[in-house]
């Protein structure tokens, strides 16, 4: 029995030293970092870009981009849940799939904190709440909601059934008491046609889609999410400095390992994203692209995830909205 137990703990020991080996080999391989959207198709692709571009050059390994389009961004995070913890699987994943989708979906593929782990909060945008001021004379969310009633009914649009833009309004109309009619629209780009042409009263968009137009004067935001002024929106008030508390989350970009991934790689990987956010150019080109780089420890991303999770959890009960039903 001695010598069984001895021989035992040599092969624990033996399969240890192999696994801090591989560790310290790390990456012997080019690392894919999965997108759940199609090429060009928003600010995930530049995000993994900029931030991969940098991290090799200390890895010594590209960051290879794998997009996984489909199944309305469901498809990237089931696959990097089912791939091998070994670090060479990464997903760049959005608040959406990873804080909304838990609530929305009766049945949902993956788990956001069960299937992964958290790396680093990547980059913030701002849910803003905008108007076209040819139609929609509020400068203030106090203002818009005075306009509101006196109107009787007014058109709220969102890019997306089901997308943050919905339940903002939907956390929106319960804190100011008005019953906006949504709009849902497919993307923004057809919401920001029908803004701009006047058929709705106000959307609730991305602050980098519609900055452009606001500050050549043809949309007006009239607030925007966040505890705090994003630099791009340093006049616009947030909706809490304007008395609605319920939307001081930001909707954010994040970097995401398989769950069991080992904690040296883990660490590495954290080491080296942090790293590369930190550094001035790309944090340049990132804010050029229309992000607001951030970055942080896994805990303070973790804690993000799990608070943002219940205030829309909290929105997604309220309208009784089911993706797949």
């Amino acid at each position: 029995m001695g010598r069984s137990w001895a021989a035992a703990l040599s092969a624990l020991g033996a399969a240890c030293a192999l696994g801090v080996a591989a560790a310290q080999q790390y990456p012997a391989r080019p690392i894919r970092v999965v997108i759940s959207v199609p090429p060009g198709g928003g600010s995930t692709e530049p995000l993994a870009r900029i931030v991969g571009e940098e991290m090799q050059k200390t890895l010594g390994q590209p960051l290879l981009l794998e997009f996984k389009p489909g199944a309305s961004q469901r498809l990237g995070p089931e696959f990097v849940a089912r791939s091998a913890p070994d670090g060479y699987t990464l997903l760049v994943a959005s608040s959406g799939q990873m804080t909304i989708f838990p609530s929305s979906y009766a049945k949902l593929s993956y788990d956001p904190v069960r299937d992964f782990v958290p790396l680093m909060h990547g980059a913030s945008f701002r849910l803003v709440l905008v108007v076209n001021p040819a139609r929609t004379p509020a400068r203030s969310v106090q203002e818009f909601v005075e306009y509101a009633r006196r109107k009787g009914s007014v058109s709220v649009g969102s890019f997306s059934a089901g997308g943050a833009g919905h339940f903002g309004q939907v956390l929106f109309a319960r804190e100011t008491g008005i019953a906006p009619l949504h709009v849902p629209y497919k993307g923004s780009a057809p919401l920001k046609v029908d803004l701009l042409g006047g058929q709705i009263d106000a959307a609730f968009d991305i602050d980098s889609s519609v900055a452009a137009l606001a500050r050549e004067g043809r949309l007006r935001v009239l607030a925007q999410s966040g505890t705090g002024r994003s630099p791009g929106l340093p006049d616009v008030a947030t909706f809490r400095e304007q008395g609605v508390g319920q939307l001081d989350m930001t909707l954010w970009l994040g970097f995401f390992a398989p769950a069991a991934t080992p904690p040296e790689v883990v660490a590495l990987l954290v080491r080296e994203l942090q790293r590369a956010i930190a550094v001035p150019e790309v944090r340049a080109r990132l804010s050029a692209a229309g992000m607001e780089p951030t970055g942080g420890t896994p805990e303070a991303f973790a804690e993000i995830i799990r608070r943002d999770t219940e205030v829309w959890g909290r929105a997604v009960r309220a309208s009784g909205f089911r993706a797949d039903e």
